[in-house]
């Protein structure tokens, strides 16, 4: 009897034995994880770019006919009137070809009428047979002569007439003068191929932000898109603005390399203008693109990928190689499993869930040595906050 009693009680000793080192053992293999209860969240999708400030119209005033500018009548950040004057060149040689377009058009009248004369005799000499066809037919093509010589004197007048009306710049709109190239003694180099910029004048009730936006992001972007601006020399300020231009042509920089980077011009119009803003301020742009309410939701560190055959079962024959899925963790008890999730629109912390997830759902959402290497289907895991909890209980 004695005998049986010493192996029952080592039976159990060996027993308790197992059991403790399996239960440490079984410790050991649980990951410590962060988890968070699925909720409803708002989400709201936003492309970000940098740019610059500049007036809505902007125009460069040119010369368009060469000449020494010998008086400027505006200076810079001045107000102007459509229609004022704002530079004057050297117009003495314009007056000159003035006169003689129209010295050669009265010239040019006066023989035309000679022409016409003669030509009118001839016709009627003509009728009655006492002038040769050949006659006729000279003093007709004079005539044609005289007439087309006259238009080129016409066109020639007006040609001299217009330079002269170049050599003085007035301006095209009401605005404001926010930059001169050229001072008065320099020579402005007029021509209708190449802009030679001697100001430039602007409306500057309305401004704009000119953006880079990469075309990643370009295709969520659309005309009339909600958009907080934000000018690095106002600093804590946001101001609304609206999408009104989206260019169809890309922008590529490093063409043919690693680096390229291809974007697109996006124009941002301001709907309130501060009265500090200058042109050519830079600027930082959140587009609002997409924006849905009380939807379920997951942070995106707990969003991660796994092998399609390490979510769920696939046919054991297919040659084809295993795609990534977009998982998170659930938690079950003590251990995880990976759910593939449908994903929807995604703010900077949150992705909106379509399918695979329901609010009260417990997932990992850290750290990111688990997410990413550590945790499979079947993991064991601990709740780190509690084991915090119960420390600090200590």
């Amino acid at each position: 009897m004695k005998k049986k009693l010493i192996i029952i009680i080592s039976m159990v000793v060996v027993l308790a034995v197992f059991l403790f080192f399996t239960l440490k053992q079984d410790n050991k293999k649980a990951v410590g994880v962060q988890m968070e209860k699925v909720r409803l969240h708002t989400i709201e999708s936003k492309v970000y770019a940098a740019g610059y400030v500049q007036p809505v119209v902007k125009v460069n005033i040119s010369a368009n006919v060469s000449g020494e500018i010998i008086s400027l009548h505006v200076e810079e950040g001045q107000k102007v009137k459509k229609g004022e004057i704002l530079a004057q060149l050297d117009k003495v040689i314009y007056e000159a070809e003035v006169d003689q377009a129209q010295s050669y058009y009265r010239s040019r009248l006066s023989a035309k009428y000679v022409a016409e004369k003669e030509y009118k005799r001839a016709e009627e000499l003509y009728k009655e047979n006492n002038y040769s066809e050949s006659q006729y037919d000279q003093t007709k093509s004079q005539y044609e002569q005289a007439v087309a010589a006259l238009e080129q004197a016409v066109a020639r007048s007006k040609q001299a007439e217009d330079n002269l009306r170049k050599t003085t710049l007035v301006a095209p709109i009401d605005g404001t003068v926010i930059g001169l190239r050229k001072e008065q003694g320099e020579i402005a180099m007029g021509s209708t191929f190449q802009a030679d910029i001697v100001m430039t004048v602007a409306n500057l009730s309305g401004m704009e932000v000119e953006v880079d936006v990469n075309e990643n992001d370009i295709v969520r972007v659309t005309y009339g898109d909600s958009v907080d601006i934000e000018i690095d020399a106002l600093a804590e300020q946001v101001f609304p603005g609206i999408i009104t231009e989206i260019s169809q042509l890309a922008t590529t920089t490093g063409a043919g390399t690693q680096n390229a980077v291809t974007n697109f011009k996006v124009l941002v119009k301001m709907l309130n203008i501060p009265d500090e803003i200058r042109s050519g301020m830079n600027a930082t742009v959140e587009i609002l693109t997409d924006r849905k309410e009380n939807v379920i939701a997951v942070p995106i560190r707990a969003v991660t990928v796994r092998p399609e055959d390490k979510v769920r079962k696939i046919d054991p024959d297919t040659k084809e190689k295993p795609e990534l899925l977009e998982v998170v963790f659930v938690v079950a008890e003590d251990t995880v499993r990976a759910i593939p999730l449908e994903l929807g629109i995604n703010s900077e912390d949150y992705f909106e869930v379509l399918n695979g997830l329901d609010t009260g759902n417990v997932i990992v959402i850290g750290n990111h040595q688990a997410l990413t290497f550590d945790l499979q289907t079947g993991t064991g895991v601990k709740d780190i906050n509690d084991i915090k909890k119960k420390r600090n209980k200590k």
